[in-house]
């Protein structure tokens, strides 16, 4: 009971603050609308279509400002009010479905991109638009599909590469992640994150070769088994190692990241060793 003034004043601050950051961002709004119509109102005048085609364009502008922020709510209620020139343009569809993906709302998101698709179905950016929302949503495979389409459209779309690389992750296909990285990095050699997704890619491709090998020395002497078991191949482990390496170079801040998955990734050998002379014990 002796804390209720002091919760009163936080929570009527709280609110205060809430309410000072709406009316700041309604007065930026205010400012952009009324320097907008003073700066084309002559070609406006001139030209109504103008209106519809520019004012659209400037309203998408003023709502990506709000996004890269961080604040998707003023995003979309800028959005909302630009479309009325123009509810097609497909610059105001791309940045309302990012919004709305910020927004947790992926479905909506996905509406949007294709809206804006329908007037160019091949639109590198939109296409991971609409692939993030998807993946965000869980539906990795369509998600991979609209990369797959961004790129047909334009294969150097560092974007959609680097999205679709992530997503073969995501779906245990390890090659065809690691493909998509090399891409990434020939284009952007210092990009680190690429460097560690493309090591994982490597260290995945190990594990499950690892896994094969265990199979075969758990099977060795059954029926329809192989006579005998070949070790895989050190290759991909070192490809890992490598990636990392270079991406310690260009980040020493992933080392202990890095020292911890490779921690990890050695008591898995190690138990996979336990299991192959338990079963050859047998």
């Amino acid at each position: 009971m002796k804390n209720a003034p002091l919760k009163c004043l936080i929570y009527k601050y709280h609110g205060w603050r809430l309410l000072t950051m709406k009316v700041k961002w309604a007065v930026i709004l205010a400012l952009l609308l009324v320097g907008t119509a003073f700066f084309l109102s002559d070609r406006i005048a001139e030209e109504p279509e103008f209106l519809n085609e520019h004012v659209a364009g400037t309203g998408a502008a003023v709502a990506g400002v709000f996004l890269s922020a961080g604040h998707a709510g003023p995003a979309l209620d800028c959005v909302e009010f630009f479309a009325a020139a123009d509810p097609d343009n497909p610059d105001l569809l791309w940045v309302k479905g990012d919004a709305l993906s910020a927004a947790g709302r992926y479905e909506e998101a996905v509406v949007c991109y294709d809206t804006a698709l329908l007037n160019d179905p091949d639109d590198p950016a939109m296409l991971v638009g609409k692939a993030n929302a998807l993946s965000m949503s869980g539906e990795l495979e369509e998600a991979l599909e609209a990369c797959e389409q961004a790129l047909a459209s334009e294969p150097e779309a560092m974007a959609a590469l680097d999205k679709a690389g992530y997503l073969n992750l995501r779906l245990g296909r390890y090659l065809e992640a690691a493909d998509c990285y090399d891409t990434v990095i020939e284009a952007r050699p210092g990009d680190a994150a690429a460097w560690i997704r493309r090591g994982d890619a490597f260290m995945y491709i190990s594990l499950r070769q690892e896994e094969q090998l265990k199979e075969t020395y758990r099977t060795l002497g059954t029926p329809g088994a192989g006579a005998a078991a070949s070790f895989p191949n050190i290759d991909p482990y070192m490809e890992a190692m490598e990636c990392y390496n270079q991406a310690i170079a260009l980040d020493p801040k992933t080392a202990p990241f890095l020292a911890a998955r490779l921690v990890a990734r050695s008591e898995i050998t190690v138990k996979t060793c336990e299991e192959i002379l338990d079963n050859l014990g047998k």
